[in-house]
Parts: structure tokens; C-alpha cells; sequence
């Protein structure tokens, strides 16, 4: 069953390669999951594949348990630097602006950087925050 946010989307983030829309796509047809709208870009040395499905919630454990790294559009996505601190830093911005984090995961590493997914009390906020860093 579809949200209530009909704006919502599911942002899996895939290696870069073949087999990631196959493996993704295959995912939610098994979990019989529509994919009612796709946009696939390169974002460095992964793929990242934006879904608009008819039951986001399975289709968001679907993909969990099959291994791809995925969340929802309610997330703002940004990259850090891998390393000591880089975390840190972000959360003393979010700190000094007040904003509650929800939920936080680290998606993936890759070539240096690390790609965080948040959630928080003023999502509008945190991306101004996180302007420059920003993937989605």
C-alpha cells in the first residue's frame, strides 16, 4: 500500500557495474512490488536508482534484505569525507542549528568518502546545512 506522501520515493544505491538494475528490479517483482516510475544516474563509483513503487514499505525491506542499500526520499542523502571527525563536524552544525536527528545510517563507502542518510526535525534545514554536500 502506497503512503500517504504520494511524493515519496525509495533511493537505492547500487555498485557501479552490471546486474545493479537487474538485481533491483528482480528484487521487487519477486516481492511483487510495481515499480511505478524509475531514474537511474552515476554518482561517482556507485548507482544510485530513484523508485516510485506501489508499496514503498516492502519494498524498501525487499530491497534490505536483499542486500542493496536503500531509503526513502524522506532522508536527506549527503557525502562526507572518510575520516576521523567528518561525522562529527556535521553534527555540530546540526547541534548549533537546534535540529533533532531522527535517524542517521551510513549507506555506503567508496572511494574515499562516506554517503549518509538522515533523518531529522526539519529536513528543510539540514539540506540548507548541507548544501555543498548534498547528493539528493
Amino acid at each position: 500500500m502506497q503512503e500517504d506522501n504520494p511524493d515519496r520515493r525509495i533511493i537505492a544505491f547500487t555498485s557501479k557495474g552490471t546486474g545493479a538494475l537487474a538485481l533491483v528490479a528482480q528484487t521487487l517483482a519477486d516481492a511483487k512490488v510495481n515499480i511505478e516510475s524509475i531514474d537511474g544516474d552515476l554518482a561517482g563509483e556507485f548507482g544510485v536508482i530513484t523508485l516510485r513503487t506501489s508499496d514503498d514499505d516492502t519494498a524498501l525491506q525487499a530491497l534490505l534484505r536483499a542486500e542493496v542499500r536503500a531509503v526513502t526520499s524522506d532522508a536527506v542523502v549527503f557525502r562526507l569525507p572518510d575520516q576521523p571527525g567528518a561525522l562529527a563536524s556535521v553534527a555540530r552544525r546540526f547541534m548549533d542549528a537546534n535540529l533533532n536527528v531522527r535517524t542517521i545510517h551510513i549507506v555506503h563507502h567508496q572511494a574515499g568518502h562516506a554517503i549518509v542518510a538522515v533523518t531529522t526535525d526539519d529536513d528543510e534545514n539540514a539540506r540548507a546545512l548541507l548544501d555543498d554536500d548534498l547528493l539528493i
